[in-house]
């Protein structure tokens, strides 16, 4: 084959392989962002390499784009993190603990861009690929477009259109299953549960962030 049909081919293969790229981007944007707030249930797991699970804890959050949310921890133990858009509270009650730290700190991490719907910031990090659709499932893997990452590979499952789990894999093999149910879109949810003040009594440590 001649030097011209091979730069051909790979002109070609890179110019579908954009346009993918970018139809994914599209599409994982419209389902993420099209819902101003999202509330769930979770469970969530670590996979041992077998897939059997391990680790096992339990609660519900509630969040409203573009930056606040409230997560809480029921079990194995209590925590509390929320988001007021300015600051990130982290509330261990059994260690009598908060840690206040700015909320830019985190806003750039992975799983904070796909549950705050930014779809653009991941496209920059992400090779976004849409894998899947049958029925009413559709599925997106995320891979690192360069070295420096946490996450070797993020899978997204949408079912009717919503999202309902999450796979993370981390760059030590280690992979975390969330599985999200009793979904409640567009709820209107209480101001009050994006604010938090320290409970009386308890340790406040002020991180100041990267």
């Amino acid at each position: 084959m001649s030097n011209y049909f091979k730069g051909a081919m790979i002109g070609a293969l890179f110019s579908i392989s954009t346009a993918l790229h970018a139809a994914a981007v599209d599409r994982l944007s419209e389902l993420l962002t099209r819902h101003k707030s999202f509330g769930a249930e979770f469970e969530q797991y670590t996979l041992s390499e077998e897939g059997a699970r391990q680790e096992h804890s339990t609660g519900e959050f509630v969040l409203e784009r573009p930056d606040r949310f409230d997560w809480r921890t029921h079990t194995p133990y209590e925590q509390r993190i929320v988001s007021d858009g300015h600051y990130i509270w982290v509330y261990d009650p059994d260690l009598e603990q908060v840690t206040r730290k700015p909320a830019d700190d985190q806003s750039e991490s992975a799983p904070a861009l796909i549950l705050n719907g930014k779809v653009d910031a991941l496209s920059t990090r992400f090779d976004i690929r849409q894998i899947e659709e049958a029925g009413n499932r559709e599925v997106f893997e995320l891979l690192p477009m360069t070295d420096q990452r946490s996450f070797e590979r993020i899978r997204l499952l949408f079912k009717d259109e919503v999202l309902s789990e999450l796979l993370l894999e981390d760059s030590l093999g280690q992979r975390t299953a969330i599985l999200l149910n009793g979904i409640e879109l567009d709820a209107n949810p209480d101001p009050k549960r994006f604010t938090f003040t320290p409970p009386e009594g308890v340790d406040l440590i002020l991180d100041p962030g990267v």
